[in-house]
């Protein structure tokens, strides 16, 4: 999606900033003593990762309390898998944001966290490993009499988790979400992270079930054949703006969409929809190839040094990677989203979005005021591209060769722009939802 958001009188959703949230108070019923507790309700942003409601029950009768944390937003279209090393005192003071359906993994102890067993909340490294610790040793002296052999095992995993924490073994975790709403904080940020990977994944109908979505037996009477192909009907799309209604994403009232498929000189189709909600003022923009996946991947690397070269039209769709070697920058698909624009729009949306939210999310301590003086730096070497003071290569990588940057010199080769076709390797196709394609008895 290049662009969505509401208008400020509707965004309720403030950045993390301590000194201007506002804090909800309301009376609530306290579900231990059956008396009325208070609940404090915090609508907040957080930069680099998405809206929130965190919730605070204390009730002033029988001191229970309980906090919460949930996502503010709508089920991602895949889940997200990040892998994580541990290895520096850095990797256990990375903030942590997980949901109700958030599983974390050691494998190399065979101990798991599954999901739906802990509630949303925002922690650390370290704070899940210590709180882990704690429950299980408690578990465990509740069961030294009674089995000791599981008892033994749990010994094992404690042991291999206080290492961990203590850095005395790197281990690798693993966070899953099938939701998509999973967040480890980078701190390297805006350059790359090399001890955490981060890929999407598709869920099968099992996990679709688990999260409330229709499963496979539910749309099969929904989804029904369009019948025979019809190459007019396709011409006249072609050349038109198609409107059709749809529910807002924000407020879900009925909003209308616009579509227009446009060619792109020397590539393809194109598909641009465009979404304004007039209740909310909810809008989006999303640029979709059109077609679908191609035989092999693309790699294209164009050298920016001229105003000529930031005029460049480039076309970065959803599953596309962009590096910036010189500022040892690399954000991966998941990022910026899908966007036709020019080299210069897309420097300006990644500026934009850094400059939003960096002194939102790094405040309050050295560390942050450090990733504070690294963003900033960073943005100053973004403006001195846009003002061609700073030659640069961008690069996109794109598995499923759908991505594009205008060549200045067509038909023949321009010198500045460099194009590669890969083969896919199968952790690839594997994200491309690929491997699980059924092309049989479509005839």
């Amino acid at each position: 999606m290049a662009d969505s958001k509401s208008v400020e009188t509707n965004d309720i959703f403030q950045d993390l900033d301590i000194e201007k949230l506002e804090v909800n108070v309301i009376e609530s019923l306290c579900f231990s003593c059956g008396k009325n507790g208070t609940t404090r309700i915090l609508l907040t942003r957080i930069p680099f990762y998405k809206e929130l409601v965190i919730s605070s029950f204390e009730c002033q009768h029988c001191d229970y309390k309980n906090n919460q944390l949930d996502p503010a937003i709508e089920i991602k279209q895949q889940g997200v898998r990040i892998n994580l090393d541990i290895e520096t005192k850095e990797d256990l003071d990375r903030y942590v944001i997980t949901t109700d359906y958030t599983s974390i993994k050691i494998e190399e102890l065979d101990f798991e966290i599954p999901p739906m067993s802990q509630k949303s909340q925002v922690t650390t490294i370290e704070g899940i490993l210590s709180k882990t610790i704690i429950n299980l040793s408690e578990q465990k002296k509740v069961i030294d009499q009674t089995h000791p052999e599981l008892a033994e095992k749990m010994e094992v995993v404690i042991t291999g988790l206080v290492n961990i924490k203590n850095l005395s073994i790197p281990l690798p975790m693993v966070f899953e979400d099938v939701t998509g709403n999973i967040f480890v904080s980078n701190p390297y940020a805006p350059s790359a992270d090399p001890r955490m990977k981060i890929e999407s994944f598709n869920r099968d109908s099992t996990q679709n079930e688990m999260i409330g979505l229709a499963t496979e037996n539910q749309t099969e009477n929904i989804i029904k054949p369009l019948g025979s192909f019809n190459e007019s009907a396709v011409t006249e799309i072609a050349d038109e703006i198609v409107q059709f209604n749809n529910p807002c994403p924000n407020c879900y009232a009925i909003c209308e969409t616009n579509m227009k498929v446009t060619d792109i000189p020397y590539f393809k189709q194109v598909v641009i929809m465009a979404t304004l909600c007039d209740e909310c003022g909810y809008r989006t923009n999303e640029v979709k190839p059109g077609g679908g996946i191609e035989k092999q991947g693309i790699k294209l690397s164009v050298k920016v040094s001229s105003p000529e070269d930031l005029n460049r039209d480039i076309l970065k769709s959803e599953t596309c990677s962009l590096q910036i070697p010189q500022l040892e920058f690399d954000a991966g698909p998941l990022s910026l989203s899908g966007r036709f624009t020019t080299i210069e729009g897309l420097l300006g949306a990644l500026y934009d979005q850094l400059k939003d939210t960096a002194t939102a999310f790094y405040s309050g301590d050295s560390q942050c005021d450090t990733m504070i003086a690294k963003t900033e730096r960073f943005l100053s070497k973004l403006q001195k591209i846009k003002l061609c003071e700073m030659p640069v290569d961008i690069i996109l990588t794109d598995p499923a060769g759908n991505s594009y940057i205008q060549s200045l010199t067509p038909p023949d080769l321009d010198p500045k722009l460099t194009i590669t076709k890969f083969d896919r390797t199968d952790e690839q196709n594997e994200e491309l939802g690929l491997n699980d394609m059924k092309v049989e008895e479509y005839n």
